[in-house]
């Protein structure tokens, strides 16, 4: 075994095809670990953090990766997974092989401590084994671990409830929508198949998306030239693997709705999605979400993950409930335990805040 720390991305010792065979071979691996998640978000990212990407070898033989940066923050470097301010689901992508891994990754990340003051760890699926053994492995080597927050990730699974999801396209909520939609005009669903398509409307998704939530941070983001253009790359890296979900509702001519998203192994991931302000009483958002439930039953998807989030409208439609949870791991003994000392002063307060309320 051998355990290789590159310093540029582009002089990584894993080509596409292996890096993305590997993410297929590791269970609940996701879009978000794939070489064309990590490559556009470095690309367009990359230059603010220093790359810590690790590979692990077994001879000749690709293993394991940790797609891995340095970040600072407050005068501390942190350790976090790469596109972590973007991604839903975050892990290490070690193939068959986690149980025996992480231990090894774990006094990796030891060894070269004096390179992180803490690691950050977001998203991590809560049924991963980086969940149930990281922390455990990094306290044995001495090092303070916390895993105290939780993110919930609605789903609405497809093929294990068939009869469920194909009636719920034709259920009395997603009917009334459409129906008042088709009364200022024809409806028309568009998934984006072709380079020259999502030419035409990522720009009118851009404009819509900053319009509906003008004023917020989202909103700020998303102006930006460099937000943008990592959306070009994003979208059009994954056309071609067949892993863009991007989609437009119209109505009699103009997009009413859009959604932008991935599909993986089955899954189709509600990712970023947005609809005309001017026509909020309508309720095209919900009218696209009955589109995209009945084109991922017609072409037999597994399930349409929600991913990260607990907003009311993904319950009326998800029957399953996933968690991710915030890991971090302390270099320094002082910074672990201020770190405990706040969030229990956090927890009391909003224990406070709850008793006021009642």
């Amino acid at each position: 075994m051998r355990l290789v720390l590159p310093h540029e991305f582009e002089r990584t010792p894993v080509d596409r095809r292996r890096w993305n065979a590997l993410v297929e071979e590791t269970d609940g691996g996701t879009i978000f670990q794939t070489h064309e998640w990590c490559e556009c978000w470095w690309t367009a990212f990359g230059h603010r953090h220093q790359l810590f990407l690790i590979t692990i070898w077994d001879d000749e033989s690709l293993v394991g990766i940790a797609p891995l940066m340095i970040l600072r923050r407050a005068g501390l470097r942190r350790l976090e997974f790469i596109g972590s301010s973007n991604a839903d689901y975050q892990d290490f992508i070690l193939g068959e092989r986690a149980a025996e891994l992480l231990p090894l990754l774990a006094h990796f990340l030891f060894e070269h401590r004096n390179a992180w003051s803490m690691m950050v760890l977001r998203n991590v699926p809560t049924n991963s084994l980086t969940f149930t053994l990281l922390p455990a492995a990094m306290r044995s080597l001495g090092l303070g671990a916390t895993d105290f927050e939780r993110v919930s990730c609605p789903a609405l699974e497809l093929s294990s409830h068939p009869d469920e999801a194909s009636r719920l396209p034709d259920s009395y909520s997603f009917r009334r929508r459409i129906k008042q939609l088709r009364r200022l005009g024809e409806l028309t669903f568009t998934r984006c198949c072709t380079p020259s398509q999502v030419d035409y409307y990522l720009p009118q998704f851009f404009e819509q998306y900053v319009d509906r939530r003008r004023g917020s941070v989202a909103a700020e983001l998303l102006s930006r030239s460099d937000i943008r253009a990592f959306y070009f790359a994003l979208a059009k890296s994954m056309l071609p693997a067949g892993w863009l979900h991007f989609s437009a509702l119209e109505c009699a001519g103009r997009p009413v709705a859009f959604h932008f998203g991935f599909e993986f192994r089955g899954r189709l991931y509600w990712y970023k999605p947005s609809f005309d302000p001017r026509l909020a009483r309508y309720s095209p958002g919900t009218a696209l979400l009955s589109y995209l439930i009945r084109d991922a039953v017609e072409r037999d998807l597994k399930e349409l993950d929600f991913t990260v989030g607990a907003e009311a409208f993904k319950y009326r439609y998800a029957n399953a409930q996933r968690t991710n949870a915030n890991l971090r791991v302390f270099r320094r003994r002082w910074l672990y335990m201020a770190t405990l000392g706040f969030v229990s002063a956090l927890r009391i307060c909003n224990q406070w805040r709850r008793a006021r309320r009642k």
